[in-house]
């Protein structure tokens, strides 16, 4: 991936919108699931679920990422190198290449079972694909 510092802002504007969609899609998902099985949960009682159950540890790489690509937007001091990193973070969540991904098998087969993260992933496939033919 060869692209300059304006590209990478533009990159990380066009993003963070649809990972924020794609990301609630896969917490409903996750969370009718969790509901399915354990019964009606409380928004705080599932946000502790998340935060401390091992079952959605592999959802944490795709939180950080959106808050950091967040903060990187925010941020006036952020540098060429910071807006790079976060584009190479964003496209490593959705890279076969990236060793140790625990994100990737468990949203492969999710993809499949939901409309909804299936049409966010539909926005966010040509955006990634933008960036990695540069």
């Amino acid at each position: 991936m060869n692209i300059n510092d304006e590209r990478a802002i533009q990159f990380l504007g066009e993003i963070r919108k649809p990972l924020l969609v794609l990301h609630k899609a896969i917490l409903d998902h996750e969370r009718a699931l969790y509901e399915k099985e354990f019964g009606p949960a409380t928004p705080a009682a599932f946000l502790q679920v998340l935060i401390n159950g091992t079952g959605f540890r592999w959802l944490t790489p795709m939180s950080a990422i959106i808050a950091n690509v967040d903060e990187i937007l925010d941020d006036d001091k952020a540098t060429s190198a910071d807006r790079m990193a976060a584009v190479e973070s964003v496209t490593g969540l959705f890279s076969e290449d990236s060793p140790g991904n625990i994100f990737l098998p468990h949203y492969r087969q999710i993809l499949q079972d939901s409309p909804e993260i299936l049409h966010a992933h539909g926005q966010i496939a040509p955006i990634l694909k933008s960036i990695e033919s540069t």
